[in-house]
């Protein structure tokens, strides 16, 4: 028999069931937002996805793109073309519960058969997105756009943007990438339309990328292989700025952040190809951010 509560009982018994403050702080971080804004980056953290702390750590750039590996947090900044292909710098920190600890900076490369392909494609359009494989090794997703002009892309008169990866060498330590044979998509669509960088992340089943498309569509580009061909599709009609996901296996469902009117956004969805752009969230995060990407903190 259920014993009836009065309203102050039943308020007592709601309470106690919430975890405190205190108690939610001290869970270990399992989300790492990076985010930018007017050429400043910063990096936050969260223990649900919800709530995120003050920024953690800040530095000069636009386009961060972290990556966890064991008890290293990497983030690589949006490279420009250079003599051995691509270069760029990544920062390096130790994250300790709720303290970032800075262990340097160093120029990256990402080695590719062709410089003249990176010379010929739009300036600023390679802003990477970094995960680590199977092997622990760190694997960058770039794009490469090309205009109508440089006889680059499969449909005449329009332009595209062709997704490659690459991999980390060896006892690098993310400094030096070579590239991956082939394009893992190529997206055409009209010179006027805009393409956002795009997001790798580790699917529920194999690999996935999400990124804003032509006409403001919600782009899911899928691989088994994260080396190999990706299937691409529009999934929704409108779309957050730089959309990201972090796959969390214990609740079978992804956690999706993007920016929104210059705030960050979040939705939860089952799968990446049923995401519902309504369901967005603001979250209470200081700032007015022009990009914003999560990964896991694992």
């Amino acid at each position: 028999m259920l014993r009836r509560l009065w309203p102050a009982a039943l308020a007592a018994a709601c309470l106690a069931a919430l975890p405190s403050a205190a108690g939610s702080a001290a869970r270990p971080a399992r989300f790492l937002l990076a985010i930018s804004s007017g050429g400043t980056s910063s990096l936050l953290a969260s223990s649900d996805g919800v709530r995120f702390t003050a920024s953690l750590a800040t530095w000069p750039g636009s386009a961060p793109a972290p990556a966890r590996r064991g008890g290293t947090i990497y983030v690589f900044d949006q490279p420009s073309v250079s003599t051995r292909g691509l270069s760029g710098t990544v920062r390096r920190f130790a994250f300790a519960w709720s303290r970032l600890v800075a262990k340097g900076s160093s120029p990256y490369n990402i080695q590719i058969a062709s410089v003249d392909d990176a010379l010929r494609a739009t300036p600023g359009s390679f802003a990477p997105s970094a995960a680590v494989d199977d092997n622990g090794a760190i694997v960058l997703l770039y794009a490469l756009r090309y205009e109508p002009s440089t006889n680059a892309c499969p449909a005449t008169g329009q332009a595209c943007v062709k997704l490659r990866t690459a991999t980390e060498s060896a006892g690098s330590d993310g400094t030096t990438f070579t590239g991956d044979p082939g394009n893992r998509a190529t997206i055409s669509f009209l010179p006027a339309d805009t393409v956002g960088s795009p997001a790798l992340l580790r699917a529920e089943s194999g690999w996935a990328a999400l990124f804003s498309g032509p006409h403001g569509c919600l782009h899911v580009v899928t691989g088994r292989d994260v080396r190999r061909h990706y299937a691409d599709k529009c999934f929704a009609a409108s779309s957050p700025v730089t959309p990201s996901a972090v796959w969390r296996p214990s609740l079978r469902a992804y956690a999706v952040f993007g920016v929104s009117d210059n705030r960050i956004v979040r939705t939860v969805s089952r799968r990446l190809t049923t995401i519902v752009p309504a369901r967005f969230r603001p979250l209470d995060v200081a700032g007015r951010p022009s990009f914003a990407r999560a990964v896991p903190n694992s």
